[in-house]
């Protein structure tokens, strides 16, 4: 059921994506490597934004890079961010799509929320996508059960880290 909902979710996407790509200009919108792109606001409330890196950058110095190539896709009339992930792990290829609730969509900043408690019970991920300086975040953040020994073992002791999406 899950899949059926993120096929149907990227096939809704493709199609507003080819909509709305006649409205705005490109160059208009994205940033110079079109690895951020916040195409709106249009008047029918339309508006989109997609963006791509290879890992994300923690904003503790103390903390590894997550090495996962990821596309940020967020639109506004659908209330939703699709977030694709793919890495190698165990020399296996593994991809994860998420489909991510809106929780803010302002003229400047987007927040979606990650996975729910029942998924992810030692963290939760919350994003937020900047149109000012074209960055998307991941505040990963303890989950309700991150004080348990499982999470912990896995995890170490629970914090919230800062990650950046970067190339």
């Amino acid at each position: 059921m899950k899949i059926a909902l993120s096929i149907l979710a990227l096939i809704s996407l493709c199609i507003l994506a080819s909509a709305q790509s006649k409205g705005q200009d490109k160059t208009d919108a994205c940033d110079k490597g079109l690895t951020f792109c916040w195409y709106g606001p249009y008047s029918d409330g339309s508006d989109e934004v997609e963006a791509w890196g290879n890992h994300w950058v923690p904003q503790d110095a103390s903390e590894k890079p997550l090495e996962v190539n990821t596309e940020v896709r967020c639109v506004k009339r659908l209330r939703i961010c699709i977030k694709a992930g793919s890495q190698t792990l165990f020399g296996r290829t593994v991809t994860r799509v998420d489909i991510l609730p809106i929780t803010h969509w302002g003229l400047q900043q987007i927040a979606a929320d990650g996975e729910g408690a029942d998924i992810e019970p030692c963290e939760r991920d919350t994003f937020v996508i900047n149109r000012i300086d074209r960055t998307v975040l991941m505040l990963s953040s303890p989950g309700p059960n991150a004080n348990s020994q499982g999470c912990m073992g896995v995890l170490g002791k629970p914090k919230t880290i800062v990650y950046k999406l970067a190339q």
